[in-house]
């Protein structure tokens, strides 16, 4: 339990952190080119604003940004104990998906969060000031009510020398739309709701998932959730970032997990076969039994990002 206490209190301070409300812009493809592509988590400082910021230890994450203002960012640390309970998960792990928007003088950012593992958060708006130094690109988070700031560090993962033409219409941003058991006679039978939820593959083989439980989470009574709110708020949720890989002959689809809300899913893999039919995709995933009689999991979900909004210089 110590050691689960230390990650708690490493993050915890970092995601109590709750973003200004701030209106969103409108997005314009050509302001958002700073911030475009796969960023892996380097760094992660949070204190007084004003003051030297201390650095959180071991952060690890993973920020997908599109160039038409679609972004899904998952904040966590390496090696959280399977000890956790769904409190000191929720603290130590954090995601949301939405939209975003650079201002006219491509120093500051703002976001509206569609869905995020916090109910709470979902809707809210926030801004970020942004520094793009090469292949380096620092965010800063402010808030002034509470005099805090935080600043993350991310670093541009390089896309695929040779993209492949059978992944090129799988790289994009997927809204969930429906989901369900369904049977060898295509009868759905047990559907599936969920709050805003996305799934997302990059062009550098990077992938990140933000799947919420059913409409109705409610927001925790205070910042810091209890073991109950957290169960309840994370319940039928699926989050993780990873790497895939497409095997275009069986359209196979193996997603392999680096980190995940639920730290005993860390190193897991994921397989289904992928249907694509523009502007929709269809994710079925391995039969299962379900009484008595065999089902498939079967997502249905559409674009809202493609391979030029993920990679604005790529050459079809």
């Amino acid at each position: 339990m110590r050691t689960a206490r230390a990650v708690v209190v490493a993050l915890c301070a970092l995601f109590a952190f709750q973003p200004s409300s701030t209106v969103t812009g409108q997005r314009v493809s050509a302001s958002m080119q700073p911030l475009v592509g796969t960023w892996q988590l380097s760094s992660l400082e949070r204190g007084a604003a004003g003051q030297p910021l201390p650095r959180v230890p071991n952060p690890v994450g993973m920020m997908i940004q599109a160039a038409n203002g679609y972004v899904i960012e998952i904040v966590s640390q390496a090696a959280r104990p399977v000890t956790l309970n769904a409190a000191e998960q929720f603290m130590t792990y954090q995601a949301f998906w939405g939209t975003s928007a650079v201002d006219a003088k491509g120093s500051t950012a703002s976001y509206h969060m569609e869905g995020a593992l916090d109910p709470g958060r979902a809707g809210q708006r926030f801004t970020r000031s942004f520094e793009r130094k090469g292949t380096q690109l620092v965010l800063t988070d402010s808030s002034s009510e509470a005099g805090l700031m935080t600043r993350t560090t991310w670093q541009r993962i390089p896309e695929l020398e040779a993209l492949p033409d059978y992944q090129q219409p799988v790289v994009g941003f997927w809204q969930w739309t429906a989901a369900g058991l369904f049977n060898a006679a295509g009868v759905n039978v047990q559907p599936a709701y969920r709050d805003a939820s996305v799934i997302v593959y990059t062009p550098t083989g990077h992938m990140a998932v933000l799947y919420l439980g059913p409409p109705g989470r409610k927001p925790f009574a205070a910042s810091t959730p209890t073991p109950e709110e957290a169960r309840a708020a994370w319940q039928s949720s699926v989050s993780y970032y990873g790497t895939y890989i497409v095997q275009p002959k069986s359209r196979t689809m193996f997603q392999y997990q680096l980190g995940a809300a639920n730290p005993t899913a860390v190193g897991r893999t994921f397989v289904h076969n992928s249907e694509i039919n523009e502007p929709q995709v269809k994710l079925i995933f391995p039969p299962t039994m379900l009484n008595g009689q065999q089902v498939r999991n079967t997502l249905t979900l559409k674009r809202l990002a493609g391979v030029k909004d993920m990679w604005p210089d790529f050459q079809l």
